[in-house]
């Protein structure tokens, strides 16, 4: 074998496995010139770069000429085949495969839950053989050339072909890179379909080097959500609705472990009252802020937050309080604007939000509750009251200095020194206590409020969090790192308003539940009609047939399947896509020789498409 039949060999493929990215782009709609051209590129660029890898791993064996072809017929066969594979995917469930959807494939017991058929199959192994045969007629074709022409038609190719690949991957780069400081959704979103694309971004480098900040949320700089969103799935409808007020006390990086007597007597006290229900094992849609409010408020898996995110889509929540003439009040010691809540929750209710508190994480607790308590303070009964607060003490292991409870040493925590059994942890956990007590204050002054004001008996009042904070129970320490009950198990109370004291049946509910399962609880109060598979990946906390075999939680790069025995973790980075693990819930220990349920994968990866066109 001469050089040059396999460096014609490598260009073909690469050029069929662009055409290949290319075919992606038709899922989706609405181009713009600019917007087609962007992402054009951006396939074009995304296949040059992989088949730079191929060419890095293929190196070695350029001493090898007879293992050469092979080799790399064999990567080319594999990588097409994955595309192709990804191709239907991502038709049927609008995202990428990932480790749930690779489970599903090589799971012995997939039949069991799908039924493939035998046309698919056959389809299968029909592209199997066809690239096979493909590659091997096309290494024997060029190695028919003449060597004079081969090595004259490869200079062509490196000039007409590599070079300008490499100044594509180059322009396309920085163009996204502006285009994401512009905040220029619209051309933002069509990368999404191509596969492995790997984004580059540089906001920080314009702002401090060029002054450039990215573009605020502009309505005419979103995309079409009309072309992306199936949400909801119906319009919904309500005849008769019932109305009465909702507040929800939310306290980030708050553990329900942490809800004791000792550290939050207030709390304590109020769920064994009468009126209330404590929901003992209450799973966050996420690990992170951003997905365990979104799946709060919308009801929906957190891996929608990424699509919601780039058409600025709101939740049905406040579109239905909207049409019931409420009141509506957030109130946020944080920004709202990063997480990005005013460009997904609370997209369309803007002008309802106060978030610009100051100083420490305490100081704007005590200032944002207090703002919330003038308001309840003001309120006049005309309409429904619904009120959102987030504070975030906890999550800072924030307190004022007169409320050492529990004898911390100092405010700050040296994280580099934090490890399991050291004295620094030991202290970020008594400050962290300290910050939930302070909370615990503060949820009792509000509840005097309503009571003060008259409102406490008609109101839906629910004290929860984002998710929850580890000090290395597990091997971790804070948040976004695992699915433990410390991270992920989070307070769920709520008390009932007196017209629905008959929903409740128990004091205590022991059985697994979710975020999800508000805004479907909350509709169904209202008295809205659809099934709650219109709008959510929720149930109805209060349905007689309740009945939640597991939580699905998210997070940046890995997903878990939650189930009172089992936790299942898969991880969405392309280098990690098999390594798909099995945990005990309750201890989070690794578990060897345990299959993943497939039938649960199938459910999660269903719901995770139901609001996608």
């Amino acid at each position: 074998m001469d050089k040059y039949t396999f460096k014609l060999f490598f260009k073909a493929n690469l050029a069929f496995t662009s055409i290949i990215y290319l075919t992606f782009l038709f899922f989706n709609t609405d181009y713009t010139f600019v917007s087609f051209l962007l992402a054009m590129m951006g396939s074009l660029s995304t296949a040059a770069t992989l088949y730079l890898i191929f060419a890095i791993l293929l190196l070695p064996l350029t001493f090898f000429r007879k293992v050469l072809p092979i080799a790399g017929g064999l990567i080319f066969v594999i990588a097409d085949l994955s595309l192709i594979v990804d191709f239907f995917v991502f038709r049927i469930y609008k995202f990428h495969i990932n480790a749930m959807v690779l489970n599903i494939i090589f799971s012995p017991d997939a039949l069991d839950s799908i039924q493939i058929g035998v046309a698919p199959v056959v389809l299968f192994l029909f592209f199997v053989l066809l690239l096979i045969f493909s590659e091997f007629f096309l290494y024997k074709k060029i190695q028919k050339i003449q060597p004079d022409i081969k090595k004259e038609l490869n200079k062509k190719l490196n000039r007409y072909m590599i070079a300008p690949l490499f100044l594509i991957i180059v322009v396309e780069k920085i163009s996204y890179g502006f285009m994401a400081v512009k905040n220029n959704k619209e051309v933002l979103s069509k990368f999404r379909v191509i596969p492995l694309y790997q984004p580059l971004t540089f906001n920080k480098f314009a702002y401090e080097h060029f002054g450039m900040r990215p573009d605020k949320v502009d309505v005419k700089n979103t995309i079409k959500t009309d072309a992306v969103l199936n949400y909801p799935r119906h319009e919904l409808h309500i005849d008769k609705p019932n109305k009465f007020n909702v507040l929800i006390i939310a306290s980030d990086a708050t553990r329900y472990s942490v809800i004791t007597p000792e550290v939050a007597p207030n709390l304590s006290r109020f769920k064994k009252q009468e009126d209330v229900v404590d929901f003992q094992d209450h799973i966050s849609g996420g690990y992170a802020t951003r997905f365990g409010i979104f799946s709060l408020m919308y009801g929906i898996n957190s891996t929608y937050w990424f699509n919601f995110l780039d058409a600025n889509k709101g939740s049905v929540l406040f579109d239905m309080l909207k049409h019931l003439g409420y009141e509506i009040h957030i109130v946020f010691s944080t920004y709202t604007s990063w997480p990005e809540f005013r460009k997904t929750c609370f997209v369309d209710i803007q002008e309802s939000i106060k978030d610009d508190f100051k100083g420490q994480p305490w100081q704007r607790d005590m200032k944002s509750s207090t703002y919330l308590m003038k308001l309840l303070g003001k309120y006049d009964g005309k309409k429904p009251f619904f009120g959102f607060i987030f504070m975030d003490a906890p999550h800072g292991y924030s307190y004022p200095p007169n409320e050492n409870l529990f004898h911390a040493e100092s405010q700050n925590v040296n994280y580099i020194a934090v490890g399991k059994d050291t004295e620094e942890n030991a202290a970020a956990w008594a400050r962290y206590k300290n910050a939930v007590h302070f909370i615990d204050g503060r949820f009792a002054k509000i509840i005097d409020v309503l009571k003060q004001k008259g409102m406490y008996e008609n109101t839906l009042i629910i004290f929860t969090s984002d998710h929850g904070e580890e000090f290395y129970e597990y091997g971790f320490f804070g948040h976004n790192s695992a699915f433990d009950e410390a991270q992920v198990h989070v307070p769920f109370i709520v008390k009932l308003p007196k017209k629905f004291a008959n929903l409740k049946k128990k004091q205590q509910v022991k059985h697994i539940t979710s975020h999800l399962d508000f805004v479907p609880t909350l509709f169904t109060m209202l008295g809205v009609k659809n099934k709650a598979a219109d709008y959510s990946n929720g149930y109805n906390l209060f349905a007689s047939d309740y009945n939640r075999s597991f939580a699905f939680c998210g997070g940046w790069n890995y997903n878990a399947i939650i189930t009172p025995k089992y936790t299942y973790v898969f991880s969405n980075r392309p280098d990690d896509l098999f390594q798909n693990e099995v945990r005990d819930t309750k201890t989070y220990k690794l578990l060897k020789n345990v299959p993943v349920n497939t039938k649960m994968v199938f459910e999660a990866i269903e719901q995770n498409r139901m609001f996608l066109k």
